[in-house]
């Protein structure tokens, strides 16, 4: 029973972040985690369906600090900052009114995506003007480090310069401080972790699939990986199940944690779509 009541109090209390990458055409094939417009708007609806709210990135990570209740609330952000972005995603959301996130690699703009081999020659990154578009239609910034290298293997310094020069790149392109930080592949370490803290972010994201709730350690906060199958009932299950089933976010060996072109890593492997 009382794990039937701390359950349910976790679940009341949880929210989630929603990780996309590119958003593309309806008559496009879809590549690994390209989502077609029309499937995006199905996963919008599905996660209304079941009675969340959308809110800004930064509201929730600021909540889940606080120890504040982030129950009923869901996040959608981007990775990376693809050009399908602003060309599909970023109508559909004006038009429903709910707030999103954009991940640029600050060294990487306007250029096609050399750390993810499906996507090479497929599409590109958005160019400085167009992140500009997006943050005028509405998009907050967060980090996702400078050329989005995997982090463990990295230097002290290249650590430094990954963090610390792509949050105030980020804060000044903005005009507002960035504080949150989605690491690239999910990949993260304790090296890592104290690395980010002392470049400024209060909370960092893994590419764990699963819920978030105040509680949790700040920077190995988990996501949810969206791809275009993942169809209404795998989404409710993902946003159903009980908190003691999340997978638990690990740490990555440095010559382990590379740039693979699967962007995330889980232990469960139900979950492991990333």
């Amino acid at each position: 029973m009382s794990r039937l009541r701390s359950f349910g109090s976790r679940f009341a209390r949880s929210g989630i972040v929603l990780a996309y990458h590119d958003i593309i055409a309806n008559d496009e094939t879809p590549y690994l985690y390209a989502v077609r417009a029309a499937t995006f708007i199905r996963q919008l609806d599905a996660v209304a369906a079941l009675g969340y709210r959308f809110d800004s990135f930064a509201n929730v990570a600021a909540d889940i600090i606080a120890g504040r209740s982030v129950g009923g609330r869901a996040v959608v952000q981007f990775d990376d900052a693809l050009v399908g972005v602003i060309r599909h995603a970023a109508p559909i959301l004006a038009g429903r009114g709910i707030p999103w996130t954009l991940l640029p690699v600050t060294e990487r703009t306007g250029v096609s995506p050399d750390w993810w081999p499906e996507a090479r020659g497929v599409t590109r990154t958005m160019t400085r003007p167009e992140i500009d578009e997006a943050f005028a239609a509405g998009a907050e910034l967060a980090g996702h480090t400078a050329t989005h290298a995997s982090l463990p293997g990295l230097s002290d310094a290249r650590l430094h310069a990954e963090l610390h020069t792509s949050r105030q790149v980020l804060s000044d392109w903005s005009g507002r401080e960035v504080l949150d930080l989605c690491y690239p592949f999910g990949h993260t370490d304790p090296r890592v972790r104290v690395h980010a803290a002392r470049a400024g972010f209060r909370t960092g994201w893994t590419f764990t699939n699963g819920r978030c709730a105040p509680g949790d350690d700040l920077f190995t906060l988990r996501r949810l990986a969206m791809h275009e199958n993942v169809v209404s009932s795998l989404l409710w299950r993902s946003l159903l199940r009980p908190a003691w089933s999340w997978p638990t976010p690990v740490d990555h060996d440095p010559g382990f944690a590379r740039p693979d072109g699967h962007g995330g890593y889980t232990t469960d492997p139900e979950e492991n779509q990333s």
